[in-house]
């Protein structure tokens, strides 16, 4: 296997710049903006099912006012001269035909029917349908039996505006005795106007309704975006603070090894190497013994404080640092290779965030990655045409995982934070797969300090 870091593969990268913060500004601001379509959505969906509803309801109620209507002018209208005129009455009929006239004058009723149980017409408000005896229908029989039907019709025999639809309906009547099917034929034209005034009615509450529950669960909503965003801005500025006192306590753990256990063991190392050339031969080994444990307890001693807070980051230190930090995963059997080239001095703050942002991603590598190999690559490099220092991480393992490296709902802000800090300081970071697997992430910071 190729130990030489490969390039990293630009159609999977994911670049976080100044001004460019999802992880801390865009989580909320999205998540509001999904909750607003989505109630726009639903709103839409809604009011689409309420205009269909209300059209039936409307048309349904529609329906069943021609019916009413349709039994009130058989037992009102017609009933009472039908029995006279059945009787043979002279002058009855045209009583009737007046009385029917005068109702049908409005154009909502274009023609009624009086129909005996055998299909005999008995009445008609058009003359040539009286005496005429058709095949009784099934609507027909069910209104001479006392149920009300209705349906609409088309048929040449009974339409009287040409091929304009009618509905035709049947109601129960009675007159001298004998059961009878009055039929009434009524402008579709007129249902419709109905319907739409029950539509009127129905669908300006509903989506009334609607939209004012939305408009008030949009700054409901509002303030809980807002009250996230500042409590995850706290919860970030609670973590910097964590850290910040970190990195106080790790400088004083620090120089307190620096200047206590570090130093004594090396006076001990001194005094035994002074104390061999007194010793008999056969004890200079047991001494040299000795002191190589005690160097060796000294130079672990300095890579944990390195670890815990080096004392140097500027310049060449940066690399070496590094270099040391990488020792942990050689021992694990990761090959870690650091190019450092010469670096010039840069801000504290810079070396600080470089020196971090390696140490969290080492250790990602030796947490998540499964890696065998590891590069680490630390170079002067410009910014819009200012100085500038790029480091890149680099492995061989599984590379990011589907879900994206946000963790913030697990509780890890460490790279979050440093991505932050990068950002601020006016520095970019991208984060990359490699071809054939693996992971990438390139951190480039200005050594002087960002706008």
């Amino acid at each position: 296997m190729s130990t030489e870091a490969p390039a990293p593969n630009p159609a999977v990268i994911t670049r976080f710049t100044k001004g460019r913060r999802p992880a801390r500004d865009g989580g909320p601001r999205r998540e509001l903006l999904a909750f607003c379509l989505t109630a726009l959505l639903v709103l839409l969906v809604v009011s689409a099912g309420t205009v269909w509803i209300s059209e039936r309801i409307a048309r349904a109620n529609a329906l069943a006012e021609a019916e009413r209507s349709a039994e009130r002018l058989g037992a009102l209208l017609v009933a009472p001269d039908l029995e006279d005129l059945l009787l043979g009455l002279p002058g009855r009929r045209e009583v009737l035909d007046r009385a029917v006239q005068n109702r049908m004058s409005d154009g909502s009723v274009t023609k009624m029917v009086v129909w005996r149980a055998s299909g005999e017409i008995v009445y008609s408000s058009d003359p040539n349908l009286m005496g005429r005896t058709l095949e009784p229908s099934e609507e027909m029989l069910r209104a001479v039996g006392g149920e009300t039907v209705s349906d609409v019709d088309e048929s040449p025999e009974t339409a009287t505006n040409g091929s304009e639809a009618l509905l035709e309906v049947y109601a129960p009547l009675s007159a001298a005795g004998e059961d009878f099917a009055f039929e009434a034929y009524f402008s579709y034209e007129t249902i419709d106007r109905q319907a739409a005034r029950l539509r009127g009615q129905i669908i300006p509450m509903a989506i009334g309704a609607l939209v004012l529950l939305q408009l008030v669960q949009i700054p409901i909503a509002t303030s809980l975006a807002r009250r996230v965003s500042r409590q995850e801005a706290e919860r970030t500025a609670l973590m910097q603070r964590t850290m910040d006192a970190s990195d106080r306590e790790r400088r004083a753990i620090a120089a307190d090894v620096h200047d206590g256990p570090v130093q004594d063991l090396a006076g001990v190392s001194y005094a035994l190497s002074a104390l061999r050339g007194s010793l008999p031969p056969e004890r200079q080994p047991t001494v040299d013994r000795l002191v190589g444990a005690v160097r060796h307890a000294v130079q672990s001693l300095r890579r944990l404080m390195i670890d815990i807070y080096p004392p140097d980051l500027s310049g060449p230190g940066l690399g070496e640092a590094i270099k040391d930090m990488a020792e942990p995963l050689r021992a694990e059997g990761v090959e870690v290779l650091v190019d450092a080239g010469p670096l010039p001095e840069m801000t504290p703050d810079a070396a600080a965030v470089l020196y971090r942002t390696a140490k969290e991603a080492l250790a990602n590598v030796a947490k998540h990655a499964q890696a065998q190999h590891a590069w680490v690559t630390l170079e002067e490099t410009e910014v819009a045409g200012n100085p500038a220092v790029r480091l890149e991480v680099t492995d061989d393992g599984v590379g990011f995982p589907a879900t994206g490296t946000d963790r913030r709902h697990e509780g890890h802000l460490g790279m979050s934070l440093l991505r932050d800090r990068v950002i601020d300081l006016g520095g970019t970071v991208t984060l990359g797969e490699r071809p054939g697997g693996g992971a990438m992430l390139t951190t480039v910071v200005p050594m002087s300090d960002g706008p």
